[in-house]
């Protein structure tokens, strides 16, 4: 989405209600199904590889128009609302399911690394997390344009969450998570560079190993949570018992077991309701046939640079 398509929703929703969310979503979602038929493709094509034998042609088409309404509303969500959310705004619309899960975590003592994907309004996970009385911080990937990346991160920092860009991604984490504070990681994104091949709904999905390696060089938790939007408008924040590194088992495959079972977990988030993931992003666009020696080396680099600090 480019600076000047958000400064124009910006300004036309400006004044309305976050009670009208739900019916500017989905207008902005409607009109991106159907303007934007590149990204539709992807999400039909996407649909067809997980749920192609199991659902017909007219579910898959149905869940991938409302799978862009989710997404609008979000956008509309994020973009008009939340800019102007108070402390009581996020405690009435935002509610805990599984917040014991978070504090067995952080009795451990040795960081939450938060895992999270596309799915509903996942900009909200960082406002009930500043608001519950977390420390929150993030490794982001920029937008092209820098006066949009500004915007996003305006509104990402304006209670006090830290963005880090990637390259200083790796000595950063490793500094908060000694300190026993949470690092969130969007993990649903192919990676063309430095991933492992793990199954997502039955097909070899190129995955970041990050957090992974994060998690079995510090021995922080890993923590799976997703935003999921109610009909009533409010959102659950849904959080799931941790996963522990071994640290005696050998390197690799620790990073694979871990990396593997994160995205099983996300994979089964989206099982139960499609909808909400982002079903316009090619996750499997990276194959195993297409992996060339600068992916691999990639990988070696991003192993070292976490061995390093």
């Amino acid at each position: 989405m480019t600076r000047q398509l958000v400064g124009a929703l910006m300004a036309l929703g400006r004044g309305a209600r976050y009670e009208d969310a739900p019916r500017q979503g989905r207008a902005l979602g409607l009109a991106c199904y159907y303007g934007m038929p590149r990204y539709r493709r992807v999400a039909l094509s996407n649909l067809r590889l997980a749920f192609g034998k199991e659902w017909d042609e007219r579910r898959i088409r149905a869940t991938a128009r409302e799978s862009f309404v989710q997404l609008g509303t979000t956008l509309v969500e994020f973009l008009l609302h939340q800019s102007r959310f108070t402390p009581e705004d996020v405690a009435h619309w935002v509610h805990w399911d599984g917040q014991e899960h978070l504090e067995a975590a952080f009795a451990r003592g040795q960081g939450v690394i938060l895992i999270t994907a596309h799915y509903g309004n996942w900009e909200l996970l960082g406002p009930r997390l500043l608001v519950s009385g977390y420390p929150v911080h993030a490794i982001v990937r920029d937008a092209d344009d820098p006066g949009l990346n500004t915007l996003i991160n305006d509104i990402r920092t304006r209670w006090g969450a830290k963005m880090y860009p990637r390259r200083l991604g790796a000595r950063r984490a490793l500094e908060l998570l000694r300190r026993n504070e949470l690092l969130v990681v969007l993990l649903d994104q192919n990676v063309a560079e430095g991933g492992i091949f793990v199954e997502f709904f039955g097909r070899p999905a190129s995955t970041a190993t990050g957090a992974a390696r994060l998690a079995h060089r510090t021995g922080a938790a890993l923590v799976c949570a997703f935003s999921i939007r109610q009909a009533d408008r409010t959102h659950r924040v849904r959080v799931l018992p941790a996963l522990l590194p071994d640290p005696k088992a050998p390197v690799e495959d620790e990073i694979r077991r871990l990396t593997a079972a994160l995205t099983r977990c996300i994979e089964e988030q989206i099982r139960e309701q499609p909808e909400p993931w982002w079903w316009l992003h090619n996750r499997w666009k990276m194959q195993p046939d297409m992996v060339d020696q600068s992916a691999v080396r990639g990988g070696l680099l991003a192993a070292e640079a976490v061995e390093r600090t």
